[in-house]
């Protein structure tokens, strides 16, 4: 006679189990909707094309760092054309700025290091796009 009394604690204690769990998604999806915050229309498409052109030029620049290593190699052909084209006018801005270091040209790294930390500040984890658009701060 006791383990059918066993048996109803189970099925009440999975039942109750069973409708908090329901209550906390929706708890949680509540919360989650309050978390994204009205906006101005500004910032989602700006970040929309942000993310990708820092990317971009971050991945660039990442390929003329390792393209730097063959001086060798022909910039004026197809495969590297696609990456010196768009790189250029922005190493040549800095070229006469930054000196060489040990007979290298560190300008690609300077621009992968600013890429890098403008896509953190705008659309880091905690970047301001990303706060703006989740809290309207």
């Amino acid at each position: 006679s006791a383990l059918p009394l066993l048996d109803d604690v189970v099925v009440n204690n999975v039942a109750s189990t069973a409708a908090s769990a329901s209550d906390a998604v929706n708890v949680m999806a509540a919360s989650s909707s309050m978390l994204l915050s009205e906006t101005e229309a500004w910032v989602q498409p700006l970040s929309l094309v942000l993310g990708p052109t820092l990317n971009f030029f971050s991945f660039a620049m990442l390929c003329r760092i390792v393209l730097s290593w063959y001086p060798a190699a022909n910039v004026n052909e197809f495969p590297f054309l696609i990456v010196v084209w768009p790189t250029e006018p922005l190493l040549r801005l800095v070229r006469g700025s930054v000196p060489p270091a040990f007979g290298v040209d560190i300008t690609p790294v300077v621009w992968l290091g600013l890429f890098t930390f403008v896509n953190e500040i705008f659309l880091g984890q905690q970047g301001l796009l990303t706060m703006k658009m989740k809290y309207g701060i």
